[in-house]
């Protein structure tokens, strides 16, 4: 047991690794080219701010432990809110809207699954300092297109309003652990649960039917008329016109046929405030690749001033896991060279092919010792090169080298001069 790794983490060999880099990479084109920087957080933070704004739900999820001081720290469950940490306590006096994203690890203690471990990966964007319309339906756009830009097809929003399933609660006068219990049925989709919890409740019929109602609202925005029809609250309707001020805007995107409306969601983390989304594709089933919402008041939380954000994130892992289920062809290596020398007087020339070309940005692997042709190749079939320059004495009376194509069993001569050249014309290839 000594050497597995603990439950809920994973190694990631080479191949594995080399295809979410890749992920890690597109999703950091998308993300700067829409103006957004980078920001990167401690992977462990004082537990008392992680909990902030977050709910039950997750607190429990935290690994926590002690320093030798006797502090209780946690590994982060979720970036949104030390980045909210950062925004209020270092960055008040940036100029407004702040547009950041991260990528990287997170922790929560839960039982793991396909696709989702104790460990896992994300990459997300925070939108801070505007609230409208607008903002909302641009964090929705990008996530789109980030998706789209790793690769996956058939993406799929959710879009929802969790001010919608707020104000029911309030009209109802629920405590806090009734409605915990509602939002966690309607966000599963779990009906007879949410039945059973529903006939516990001395509630209006009207907020009782308009509670069973919200799983079942999916389709375009008309959906939200049978809300309005049947409970009269300023507050529902103040939710559904925001809901569909964002619509609207998302029509302007080339994006509109790509999402549903869904008042199903009200998502599990306390902090939500208005509209929520989740993205999905067909070979994922009901898992959702990740979502997001507004969040107004949480910067305020660490003591900063009011600060309106939204923002999502993305797991990694299960956008891995989708391009996999959708067969996707991850972009194959870089030409890779090995350079070998026969014998200790072509050392140094060896040496200096393979810094040319590494300065020119091709990945070269230098045998560290002299080896036959035949011991060469096979070293370079090992370790999957496809292309091996020879250098022995031959080549060097004639100031050529002998470029072995392992993929298609041919060689050529090509002088030492010409090789950065010959080389960039196998990549345009």
């Amino acid at each position: 047991m000594k050497y597995q790794t603990p439950r809920g983490t994973l190694d990631f060999l080479p191949d594995k690794c080399a295809e979410r880099v890749y992920i890690e990479e597109r999703f950091r084109y998308t993300f700067t080219r829409w103006g957004y920087a980078e920001i990167r957080t401690p992977t462990f933070e004082y537990f008392d701010a992680l909990k902030l704004g977050t709910g039950d739900e997750l607190i429990n999820s935290m690994f926590t432990f002690e320093d030798k001081g006797g502090r209780l720290l946690a590994l982060r469950p979720e970036n949104t809110n030390p980045v909210c940490r950062v925004v209020a306590t270092k960055m008040q006096h940036y100029s407004k809207p702040i547009k950041l994203f991260y990528i990287g690890s997170q922790f929560r203690y839960e039982e793991p699954q396909s696709g989702r471990q104790r460990e896992f990966f994300q990459a997300g964007v925070e939108l801070l300092g505007i609230n409208t319309p607008e903002t909302d339906a641009e964090v929705i756009a990008i996530l789109i297109e980030a998706l789209q830009n790793i690769g996956l097809k058939d993406v799929r929003i959710n879009l929802g309003h969790v001010g919608v399933f707020k104000s029911l609660v309030q009209e109802a006068g629920m405590n806090l652990s009734e409605a915990a219990e509602l939002r966690k049925n309607i966000d599963k989709g779990n009906i007879e649960a949410l039945e059973d919890e529903l006939n516990k409740l001395s509630i209006q019929n009207s907020l009782k039917e308009a509670f069973r109602l919200l799983p079942e609202l999916k389709g375009g925005i008309e959906v939200t008329d049978q809300l309005l029809e049947l409970i009269d609250s300023p507050d529902v309707d103040a939710a559904i016109e925001n809901l569909r001020a964002i619509a609207k805007v998302l029509d302007g995107y080339p994006y509109a046929g790509q999402i549903t409306i869904n008042l199903g969601i009200v998502r599990g983390i306390d902090y939500y405030t208005s509209s929520v989304f989740e993205a999905f594709v067909p070979e994922m089933g009901e898992s959702a690749l990740g979502g997001g919402g507004r969040y107004d008041n949480l910067i305020a939380e660490f003591g900063g001033q009011d600060v309106p954000a939204t923002g999502y994130a993305v797991g990694i892992d299960r956008c891995h896991l989708a391009l996999e289920k959708q067969n996707y062809e991850f972009p194959k290596p870089e030409i890779r060279i090995l350079v070998l020398y026969l014998t200790q007087e072509e050392r140094n020339i060896a040496i200096q092919t393979t810094i040319n070309l590494r300065r020119v940005g091709f990945p070269v692997l230098l045998t560290f010792e002299e080896k036959g042709i035949v011991a060469g190749l096979k070293l370079a079939d090992k370790q999957n090169v496809p292309f091996v320059i020879i250098i022995g004495e031959k080549e060097v009376k004639k100031s050529e080298a002998t470029v072995r194509d392992m993929t298609k069993g041919s060689q050529e001569s090509v002088s030492f001069k010409n090789l950065i050249e010959y080389f960039f014309s196998k990549m345009v290839k």
